[in-house]
């Protein structure tokens, strides 16, 4: 299980490497919704709040993952409404990020497994990545190309959850136990991610249709 973990975490990470390197290869933000970066800055704060008490020996690995997700998600957030501004979809990124926000956390409040500030804020967490990819699936819908990039960022991340549910999948079956929450928003996530790649495949199929018909 610890090796699906690993995979997954990796999974991730290349997901990070392809939008920095997209963002500094191309100097553009094109195609990235800012919205659902915010949110997945959101996600990783608000899940990671026990990080400076939790830090030790045997848990290094999981803090160092921890940081690395707080500190590339921030750099992501400032590189694309700060050097690359001028880039950016500002016209088509318009849903409204407090629109998913409040939901999740009132539906933390009432469903999360303790009332600690630390549970309920990671509960919230979970809640809001399932639905952060919201506003680039809003994007997706009203742009007519996607680069290679976007579409190897979004195929990482899917993998990334797929694995994640993998290892919940595995955990039921080794153990019996199953985190409710956790496996709910799993499948939210995963049912957007196939509306998003459904998307993107429809928009890389009218792109080589325009393409033929320039040629021919």
């Amino acid at each position: 299980m610890f090796a699906i973990r690993v995979f997954g975490d990796f999974l991730h990470v290349l997901s990070f490497a392809v939008l920095l390197a997209k963002l500094w290869r191309t100097k553009s933000c094109a195609g990235i919704s800012g919205k659902s970066q915010i949110l997945y800055a959101i996600v990783f704060t608000m899940r990671y709040l026990d990080l400076p008490v939790n830090i030790s020996a045997d848990a290094f690995y999981l803090s160092s993952m921890k940081v690395v997700y707080i500190a590339i998600s921030f750099m992501i957030v400032y590189m694309i409404y700060g050097p690359y501004k001028k880039t950016y979809d500002r016209d088509q990124d318009v849903l409204y990020n407090e629109f998913l926000v409040v939901p999740c956390f009132v539906l933390a409040l009432y469903s999360s497994y303790n009332a600690s500030p630390i549970e309920v804020l990671w509960t919230f967490s979970i809640f809001l990545e399932a639905i952060a990819i919201i506003p680039q699936l809003d994007l997706l819908c009203k742009i007519e190309l996607v680069d290679g990039y976007v579409v190897c960022y979004l195929l990482a991340l899917g993998l990334y959850r797929a694995m994640y549910l993998l290892k919940w999948a595995w955990l039921y079956y080794t153990t019996s136990y199953y985190e409710p929450i956790a496996l709910f928003a799993g499948f939210v996530q995963t049912t957007l991610f196939a509306l998003v790649f459904v998307r993107v495949f429809t928009m890389k199929q009218r792109e080589q249709k325009s393409i033929y018909r320039v040629v021919v």
